[in-house]
């Protein structure tokens, strides 16, 4: 997947490449992506940048920008990212056969919302974070957009036998305590 998105980076044009960043690290929705305005970027109180998504049933919700992507939307033209015919927009159908053509068969921009689900989940953990980020209305919907790598996994059980171990020995030694009272 992570090649597959570095080359359709690479072959896409300005448009292209602004649309697979947004649903690649920021895990847009294609309708998403396809309705970024520039009145929809906007400082937050700490002078950061922030975009305002339009998400899924009426439901707005907003996500803080890094400095690049924030970098990225300010220098388009006033409007809509993505001008078109639908309420001034290109249609999320439309926008997402486009971006498809630059990615593999198997790859499509929801693939991408789910790699940035993982990463995001890779960093610390927290779901509920990583749920709002994706405008989910339940952390279930979100635990089946992650995927959980094998080391982990691997880390998780390696740090629950290392606490196992702790507590058994002091354990014992308190048992041996009692013994030889």
């Amino acid at each position: 997947m992570e090649a597959s998105y570095r080359e359709a980076l690479a072959r896409g044009d300005r448009r292209a490449r602004v649309a697979l960043r947004l649903a690649a690290e920021l895990g847009l929705r294609r309708g998403e992506v396809a309705q970024v305005h520039s009145r929809d970027l906007q400082p937050d109180a700490a002078g950061n940048w922030v975009l305002l998504v339009r998400g899924k049933g009426a439901k707005d919700r907003t996500i803080p920008l890094s400095h690049d992507i924030a970098m990225m939307l300010r220098s388009l033209p006033v409007g809509y990212a993505f001008p078109g015919h639908q309420n001034g927009h290109l249609s999320a159908a439309w926008l997402g056969r486009t971006i498809s053509a630059l990615l593999p068969e198997s790859v499509t921009m929801h693939s991408l919302r789910h790699r940035f689900a993982t990463l995001a989940y890779n960093v610390d953990r927290d779901v509920f974070t990583v749920q709002q980020l994706l405008g989910h209305a339940s952390p279930a919907t979100t635990q089946r957009y992650v995927l959980v790598n094998e080391h982990a996994k691997r880390r998780l059980i390696e740090a629950i036998a290392r606490w196992e171990e702790e507590n058994v020995s002091k354990q014992n030694e308190k048992g041996a305590l009692l013994w030889s009272s």
